[in-house]
């Protein structure tokens, strides 16, 4: 028990205390929300796409392209969308189901994949970091229209955004250069890992610096609720599922935790562009972060008990 849990805390506990120090730096003033916004823009579009493009660039695509767990990825992601939109229609008024149903299907993937690329690197290193981020971008390409739809906008165009997603851009160069098997210069390799290593402690930083306790008083049912689907239903249907399929390991470990990830910040940015209700979109963000550590350890403590990873 004391292995199964110390690999568990081995995952998530880093990524609780840069959450923390987040909040702490926030609150003592190191950081603010200026500071906050150009860090956020500077790792989605320069340190994680350097990240994805190096690891992906640099592994064989033998070794990154696995169909079955991508293809498991797109029709368990349409699947919970159509699952939350039923289970809505139940629990939700009508004018919030969008935000709804955006909150409990949609995770840190279509941000950017911050907690749930972490995860992973924790978990197994870098030997399964190119294929967690092309399971990220895939699933990002399906996120985004799919929200879109979902939030019902009029005279949006969700293919512009994915194709000048930066995420998107880098996975696809770096599946360019793998195929190709090119062999980058060292100097360019080294300073491209320079600013890789920045991307997780800084984004982890500002995500912790973005979660305002306050946030949780105002709508409290339709957030419990899509929290409650983003933790704990989505990630247990869809491991259940991947176990039944006949996933193990590995793969196993990077379905749950990709599932496991909290709603995805960009999820706020549409509800606020698109909808009068960014505000529960934000605390459906807050309260899922706040809660995926505990969730995820706990999760990963009955995988391993069970033998599944």
């Amino acid at each position: 028990m004391l292995e199964q849990f110390t690999f568990a805390l081995n995952v998530t506990a880093p990524i609780l205390i840069l959450l923390i120090l987040g909040i702490t730096f926030r609150r003592t003033g190191f950081i603010d929300q200026h500071f906050i916004n150009i860090a956020n823009s500077f790792v989605f579009n320069i340190t994680l796409p350097c990240l994805l493009f190096f690891s992906i660039a640099s592994t064989p695509l033998t070794q990154s392209a696995n169909i079955p767990l991508f293809l498991f990825g797109v029709l368990f992601t349409l699947g919970s969308a159509l699952l939350f939109w039923l289970v809505s229609l139940g629990l939700i008024e009508s004018d919030n189901r969008g935000v709804f149903i955006q909150g409990a299907f949609r995770g840190n993937m279509g941000n950017m994949g911050i907690i749930g690329i972490a995860l992973v690197l924790n978990a197994y290193g870098t030997e399964m970091l190119a294929v967690a981020s092309l399971y990220m971008a895939l699933i990002a390409m399906i996120d985004n229209p799919l929200a879109v739809l979902i939030l019902k906008p009029k005279g949006h165009r969700p293919y512009k955004s994915i194709l000048t997603n930066p995420i998107i851009i880098a996975v696809f160069l770096g599946l360019v250069f793998s195929w190709l098997q090119v062999s980058l210069p060292t100097f360019i390799t080294q300073s491209g890992q320079y600013l890789a290593q920045m991307t997780l402690p800084l984004a982890l930083i500002c995500i912790g610096g973005s979660l305002y306790w306050q946030n949780f008083q105002n709508n409290p049912q339709d957030v419990i609720w899509a929290t409650l689907c983003k933790l704990l239903f989505m990630p247990f249907l869809g491991t259940c599922l991947a176990i039944y399929l006949g996933f193990t390991g590995q793969e196993l470990g990077l379905i749950y935790l990709m599932l496991s990830s909290p709603t995805a910040v960009s999820s706020y940015i549409m509800a606020k562009k698109m909808t009068d209700y960014g505000s529960i979109a934000a605390e459906i963000i807050a309260l899922s972060t706040a809660l995926s550590t505990l969730v995820i350890t706990v999760g990963l403590i009955l995988l391993q008990t069970t033998g599944y990873l």
